[in-house]
């Protein structure tokens, strides 16, 4: 009898852990189970996250914060062999409105780890105007980051991120995403200021190359927040803004 009972209350210690940490189809921790490896492998994953999902492909930054967009999720759960499985994105009933609910559950294998539920409605300002299949799509996205973000949103964390899902927070009828907003006078001036620390008198002339060349831009006044902090963070690393005739 004693023996049944620590097996029932083994069990259940089982799955309340399971409940608070990402976990594989048996049931063991994605990382190891030695604090010290378990914050070494994080860190690890958490270095190669900021070399190679950067920008505004990855991350949105709103109101001076950066917020993880769902391909960051997506891509940091796929090196953990987690990935999203779409169980209903239905359409709810609605005076004067379209709304979409949608569960995501993100599985490791077999093993669900986490799921997410969320909305998208087109009495949110900047879904107003937006087609039904873009709203359906959008509570999609909105779950899949949130399933992520339950188990895993200590590495947004670690990344210097604000665990919030980029795709959840409002933006009251703006889009004051920095893939959008244009860039600053403050960032204008100091692309320059940097730039002449490097290139002297032909600042200018190099700055308005990389930006026609590479981003494709005609001025400075073209660029968004997003592009003129990727290229402050360039120069503050000492690298070169290199055009095509360096090469």
């Amino acid at each position: 009898m004693e023996n049944q009972k620590k097996n029932q209350q083994d069990g259940n210690g089982d799955m309340d852990r399971m409940m608070v940490m990402p976990t594989t189809q048996k049931g063991s921790a994605l990382f190891s189970r030695s604090p010290k490896k378990a914050m070494s492998e994080m860190r690890e994953l958490v270095q190669i996250m900021a070399s190679q999902c950067t920008g505004t492909a990855f991350i949105s930054e709103i109101r001076g914060k950066q917020y993880p967009k769902v391909e960051w999720w997506t891509t940091i759960g796929a090196t953990l062999g987690l990935f999203p499985v779409v169980m209903y994105s239905r359409k709810l009933d609605r005076n004067s409105e379209t709304a979409y609910e949608a569960r995501v559950e993100v599985r490791h294998g077999d093993n669900v780890v986490a799921a997410g539920e969320a909305l998208c409605s087109s009495q949110e300002d900047q879904w107003k105007d937006a087609p039904e299949y873009s709203i359906k799509s959008m509570a999609i996205t909105r779950a899949t980051g949130k399933a992520y973000r339950i188990p895993l949103s200590f590495l947004a964390v670690m990344a210097g991120l604000a665990p919030t899902n980029a795709e959840e927070i409002p933006v009251d009828g703006k889009d004051l995403n920095s893939s959008s907003q244009q860039a600053s006078v403050k960032q204008l001036d100091y692309i320059f200021s940097l730039a002449q620390d490097l290139y002297g008198d032909a600042a200018y002339r190099r700055i308005g190359l990389h930006i026609s060349i590479n981003l494709g831009k005609d001025s400075g006044k073209d660029l968004t927040r997003q592009e003129a902090s990727e290229i402050i963070e360039h120069l503050l690393n000492g690298n070169d803004l290199s055009l095509p005739e360096d090469e």
